[in-house]
């Protein structure tokens, strides 16, 4: 019995191995030494078995110029720039891999190379192609390509226009690192996950975000104060002046906490910031100077900042009075020596619009209304006291003994105050002093002749009259007689 399963299992064994004999001898004679890569043999997928060396680097070479073709988009927030990986050198780092699938299974025995054929046709074998992009290039196409994702930072802005408000929206700032993006896109086309397909690329970059946003500014809607005042009269270099400074502050746009001086704005006072000459107050003359007029500019802004009870921190009044608006109601500008300076203490930016044309000027601050509907507020202008002009005589030695001419009349000097007047629901709830001011009288200047009346000389005739009428009245009455015509004559 024992024998028998010997005998069994030596056929087997000798039936196996004629199998394998076989087998070596048909993958022997089929494949070793043929001038081609084996079956089963890919480069990055590509099957390559059958081809010879040329034909394979033909077909990688063609793969290579295709990867060469796809893109790089680069990405900053929404916006996209794209450019194909030729532009950056794109090659590949391992061709010799076509060498070494064709080297594969004809070194070494015999019996080793057969196994190696045998083992490539049934699990096959890829060789997996790398790549890399020129670094210079790189940074050279990133910062050419990507130039145009900088951006300076910037407010939104509000102007009115038509009757409307047009705002519009910020900008935040886009600082980007050229060099530093470039390098770390091209470690993407170095590492083994890139799967040599199009690439977007997300930018580092740095966000300067804008302080002031379009949402801040939507909240400009409500008349907070306005006020108008008249130059109709006015010379023409003047009413040129008030259009100048009112298109010079017009638009102005204050954030809380921000302030405004109306000289600051609107200077300097000359011809080639749009100024004419006009007439304006000096030492208590009224002289020509360019810019005469402006002070009814500010003050016509001052009416309408206290309308709008934003907080005043400068504010002066003229030297003497003016005629367009009531006592203690009045913003002088001199230089840096008087000036109208406000702060927006709200808490939400204001609009100034100023508007002069034809006889009027008009400021009017918008903003967002923060006040009770039932509460309203009135300025009272309050005289003080009054101070009359004095008279100054000049004795004019060209005009005749008696005449008089009034060469400029003078002006009446005053204190006074002005009071904030609150109400609610029409009625009076508080009082407050807004300012003191105190204006310079100016005296009368009266022109009064001194030159004494010439008398006519007599004619020889009335000498020869008067001689016998002498002869007549030498009793004593001709030398009154004739006393009595040379006083008359004298009169």
């Amino acid at each position: 019995m024992k024998k028998r399963v010997g005998i069994i299992i030596l056929v087997l064994l000798l039936l196996i191995l004629a199998g394998g004999g076989a087998a070596f001898y048909y993958y022997y004679s089929k494949y070793i030494n043929i001038d081609a890569i084996y079956p089963g043999m890919t480069i990055q997928g590509m099957s390559v078995g059958g081809m010879t060396q040329e034909e394979a680097k033909a077909k990688v070479q063609e793969y290579i110029d295709k990867v060469s073709q796809e893109t790089v988009t680069l990405q900053v927030k929404k916006k996209e720039s794209t450019f194909a990986l030729s532009d950056i050198g794109l090659k590949c780092t391992n061709i010799d891999v076509v060498e070494k699938a064709y080297d594969f299974g004809k070194t070494g025995n015999v019996f080793k190379r057969v196994i190696e054929v045998r083992k490539l046709e049934k699990e096959g074998m890829d060789f997996p192609l790398t790549f890399s992009v020129d670094k210079a290039e790189t940074r050279k196409v990133v910062k050419k390509k990507a130039k145009k994702f900088l951006a300076k930072k910037k407010d939104a802005t509000i102007t009115r226009k038509d009757g409307k408000f047009v705002i519009t929206k910020q900008v935040d700032g886009v600082d980007i690192d050229f060099e530093a993006n470039a390098d770390k896109l091209a470690e993407v086309f170095s590492k083994k996950d890139w799967n040599h397909k199009s690439v977007v690329f997300p930018m580092d970059y740095t966000l300067d975000k804008a302080k002031h946003t379009k949402k801040e500014l939507s909240a400009i809607k409500d008349v907070l104060g306005t006020f108008t005042t008249s130059y109709a009269g006015s010379a023409s270099g003047r009413c040129a002046n008030v259009e100048n400074g009112a298109s010079l502050i017009n638009g102005t746009l204050l954030y809380p906490g921000d302030s405004f001086s109306v000289y600051s704005k609107v200077a300097p006072f000359t011809a080639d910031n749009g100024y004419h000459l006009a007439g304006s107050y000096s030492n208590g003359q009224t002289v020509q100077t360019y810019g005469g007029g402006i002070c009814q500019v500010s003050t016509t802004l001052y009416n309408a900042v206290l309308r709008a009870e934003l907080n005043v921190t400068e504010r002066s009044n003229h030297s003497m009075t003016v005629h367009y608006v009531p006592l203690s109601a009045d913003a002088a500008i001199s230089g840096t020596d008087k000036d109208l300076k406000f702060t927006n203490n709200l808490d939400h930016p204001v609009y100034i619009q100023g508007v002069a044309g034809g006889s009027s000027i008009t400021f009017t601050i918008y903003g967002k209304e923060y006040r009770a509907s039932n509460r309203k507020v009135e300025y009272v202008s309050e005289t003080v006291s009054t101070r009359g002009p004095s008279e100054k005589v000049i004795k004019d030695n060209t005009m005749e003994e008696g005449k008089r001419v009034v060469e400029s009349n003078g002006r009446t000097g005053y204190t006074a105050r002005l009071w904030k007047v609150v109400y609610i629901d029409g009625k009076e709830t508080k009082r407050t002093q807004v300012n003191s001011s105190s204006y310079m009288s100016t005296p009368s200047v009266v022109r009064v002749g001194t030159k004494k009346k010439e008398v006519p000389k007599p004619t020889t005739q009335k000498k020869d009259e008067t001689a016998k009428a002498g002869d007549k009245t030498e009793s004593g009455t001709g030398t009154t007689g004739n006393n009595k015509e040379g006083a008359n004559k004298a009169e």
